[in-house]
């Protein structure tokens, strides 16, 4: 019966090189620019936060774009103890909007019929702040400030914490895709994502 372990580890050593190429393109990837989706109207007024990452606006029910926040009933751990981190999310965005006059770029809708948005109050990127601040990570934009965030141990990042995504699935609430940018740009990244994704799959089945 023939060897097969010297197959088995030329495999083995193609698998870690695709993985190492998928790492190169992810991290070229993210340096550039993401695309404007096509805007699909604009509102601005008072804002009121439904959540962690949606708002109520001039009567439309607005979902941030690009970010995730911890659902309603969602705990995370911090310094050995648990914390309310969904009602902690709502309550840093609603901050944030009262502060002044919000203004919302929206580029169609989502699955359940909400505007998806990128918004600002006093000219800041609620979005961004969010995820910057620690108490939203990334769904399909502010891959930057996520990162940053982590390395300062700022909110969810203070403890410990499912992502909302993950948590969704896992207690019987409607889930939603990552938001993805119209365009190549975004086309790449998330095949990149997709094939980090599966080639980890394969590793740990290993």
């Amino acid at each position: 019966m023939k060897d097969l372990a010297p197959a088995g580890r030329l495999g083995t050593v193609g698998g870690w090189i695709l993985f190492l190429m998928l790492c190169v393109g992810a991290y070229f990837a993210s340096q550039l620019p993401g695309p404007e989706r096509a805007v699909t109207g604009e509102v601005s007024g008072t804002a009121t936060a439904s959540d962690g990452d949606s708002l109520r606006l001039g009567g439309r029910r607005i979902r941030l774009e690009g970010i995730d926040a911890p659902e309603f009933g969602q705990t995370c751990t911090r310094n050995g103890a648990e914390w309310d981190c969904g009602t902690d999310a709502r309550q840093r965005l609603r901050g944030m909007v009262a502060s002044g006059k919000t203004q919302c770029r929206l580029h169609g809708r989502d699955k359940y019929g909400r505007d998806l948005g990128t918004c600002e109050t006093d000219g800041r990127d609620i979005g961004r702040e969010m995820v910057a601040s620690g108490y939203a990570v990334s769904y399909g934009r502010y891959q930057k400030e996520e990162a940053e965030a982590e390395s300062r141990n700022v909110g969810l990042w203070a403890g410990d914490f499912i992502r909302p995504q993950a948590w969704r699935r896992t207690n019987g609430h409607a889930d939603e895709a990552p938001h993805v940018v119209d365009g190549w740009l975004d086309a790449i990244r998330l095949w990149l994502f997709e094939g980090l994704s599966a080639l980890f799959a394969r590793i740990g089945d290993a």
